[in-house]
């Protein structure tokens, strides 16, 4: 195991931690209890990846078995992103309903999860019927201190099984003769804005939930699902807590804050976090002990886990084959991350941005600028070393053709202005190529945009529609669209999935 202290060397490689005041080794109490924690965050995949070389929930699966074995008194918990987005959860079952995550839902449950809070993409699912049926399809325990659902002109918590789902969870173990409660406060930044959900303000109800699970718990820990910033200054004006578990980051990362650790595991369980907490009953002190570990082939599987995940894989990979693509095919070898996190793309320009235009610019080209919104690139994750078909599925889930169209110049540098700066941040953000802006200036093939040219674009459809958010202006021009390319002797679908797929297989 690859062991990493979140904190400083200190007390022997150990800190103690006070849910109330600091303590010091003086007041610490003789006999102590041990529970651990496995931290999970932001998991999309349940197989492994990079072919087969990192993540995959059987795994992690097989490392909680260990710990339970080790430890009876050990729980996984989810802080948050896992039913949505996946390629896997656009595909539909033979009913015609959307898997929309039921795959996370029946690995977790295999896995033994035990309590998740909800990520920003639980909100994905579209509507709170689907997501209130994949909670009560799941065996473990959701918790969120601020999200609630808007169910028409009525405010209510989300339901589980009939019940309101809590502000905290409670996990109680047995050691030395006593029983002893361990709560865990969830929250969710408000990112995510469809019709039926809605927020309160985050500090105050996770302050107000950190109250009431204080007079009912030994321990308070926090499962969020925030930017980092976001935990931050939530562990600043909240303090006092031992541990907040995190994700949305989407790569590994440890804070320290006050009394308060801040720990993010990798994306799709490249990596988990193990938590080996040391609680003091007599003095309330805690000591915690965190390692960030690996996910990979050393890691052995847990066969129950491994047999969903392959019926899973098995029916996918049917829904793939009748699509006409061979999930399996190894494109190329990256020699360096190719940048898909939402967080990325959603706010500059990035290299698998630049991939994608390229990709298209190769198989249609003559245009003088390629864009697409970067809401069609799902990956929310980073693509490296072998590349599968897979994985191009799994970036572009959607899919959809390119239609080029003729625009004037000053059209153009509205349509730029709009997609990088009115929609920054948003699906609507364009991921460019050979448009570049110089301080005020947009610059088209290196020379500067003139208002009063025709120039020609190609952009998806979607956008062309003017579907696209503050682009609907588009919809006044007419494209032209081709069914398939002609491309270096090939002939290329006209689809995004298929001319990335064409193009990275010939790099």
């Amino acid at each position: 195991m690859l062991k990493h202290s979140i904190f400083s060397l200190l007390l022997s490689g150990l800190l103690l931690f006070s849910c109330d005041t600091t303590s010091t080794l003086s007041n610490v109490s003789s006999t102590p209890v041990e529970f651990v924690i496995l931290q999970l965050n932001d998991v999309y995949e349940i197989a492994p990846l990079e072919g087969g070389k990192v993540g995959g929930l059987a795994r992690v699966a097989g490392l909680l078995r260990q710990l339970e074995a080790e430890n009876p008194n050990t729980i996984a918990v989810m802080a948050g992103d896992f039913l949505s987005p996946s390629f896997m959860g656009t595909l539909k079952l033979d009913n015609g309903e959307r898997i929309a995550g039921l795959q996370m839902v029946e690995t977790l449950n295999a896995l033994g999860l035990d309590y998740a809070t909800f990520g920003n993409h639980e909100f994905d699912l579209k509507d709170a019927t689907l997501l209130e049926k994949r909670i009560d399809q799941s065996q473990f325990e959701y918790m969120s201190a601020n999200a609630y659902c808007v169910d028409g002109e009525q405010q209510r918590a989300f339901q589980q099984n009939g019940k309101p789902v809590p502000a905290f969870s409670t996990y109680t173990f047995e050691q030395n003769g006593a029983t002893y409660n361990v709560a865990l406060v969830g929250v969710v930044l408000p990112f995510a804005r469809p019709p039926y959900v809605g927020y309160k303000d985050v500090e105050a109800t996770f302050a107000e939930a950190v109250k009431a699970a204080r007079q009912e718990n030994d321990l308070v820990i926090g499962l969020t699902h925030l930017s980092v910033d976001g935990d931050e200054a939530l562990a600043a004006a909240v303090p006092g807590l031992p541990l907040f578990m995190g994700g949305h980051e989407h790569e590994n990362l440890s804070r320290y804050v006050g009394q308060t650790a801040i720990t993010k595991a990798d994306a799709n369980a490249k990596t988990v976090y193990i938590h080996r907490v040391t609680y003091y009953p007599d003095s309330k002190v805690s000591r915690i002990f965190s390692e960030l570990v690996p996910i990979n082939e050393a890691t052995p599987e847990d066969p129950t886990t491994a047999a969903v995940v392959d019926k899973w894989q098995a029916k996918i990979g049917d829904l793939i084959r009748q699509m006409g693509y061979d999930a399996s095919a190894k494109l190329t070898t990256l020699s360096s991350p190719l940048i898909g996190t939402e967080a990325a793309t959603r706010s500059s320009q990035t290299n698998y941005g630049l991939l994608t235009n390229q990709a298209i610019a190769k198989a249609w080209p003559g245009a003088d600028v390629y864009a697409f919104n970067s809401g069609s690139l799902r990956l929310d994750d980073n693509l490296s070393g072998a590349v599968t078909a897979y994985d191009v599925l799994r970036s572009f889930p959607y899919g959809g053709p390119v239609v080029r169209m003729s625009i004037k110049g000053d059209q153009l540098a509205h349509f730029l202005d709009t997609g990088e700066t009115t929609n920054f941040g948003e699906g609507g953000y364009l991921q460019r190529y050979q448009a570049e802006k110089k301080g005020e200036k947009w610059m088209i093939n290196g020379n500067p945009l003139d208002a009063s040219k025709t120039y020609v674009i190609v952009v998806p459809e979607f956008v062309a529609k003017g579907l696209e958010a503050n682009l609907e202006f588009l919809s006044e021009y007419t494209y032209d669209k081709l069914d398939e390319f002609a491309a270096s002797g090939e002939v290329v679908k006209n689809d995004i999935r298929d001319m990335v797929i064409w193009y990275m297989g010939g790099m």
